[in-house]
């Protein structure tokens, strides 16, 4: 079972150790999942947020994996 988030700075201390992070845009919000090796930690952001988070994580090097 997947973990929600609703605070962006804890999100990103599992995001920091996530082997992957997936993400799901949908109309209203975009979910931004954290894979760990036991959970995956999951919020649901503004796409404006989302994208500022994607393109951080991009250029550290992270896999980001899109639906």
């Amino acid at each position: 079972m997947p973990k929600e988030v609703f605070l962006v700075e804890l999100w990103k201390k599992y995001a920091d150790q996530a082997e992957e992070i997936r993400v799901k845009k949908y109309d209203k919000f975009v979910k931004l999942k954290a894979r760990l090796k036991k959970y995956l930690y999951v919020i649901k952001l503004p796409p404006d947020w989302a994208e500022q988070l994607i393109k951080e994580y991009k250029d550290k090097g992270k896999r980001i994996v899109e639906f």
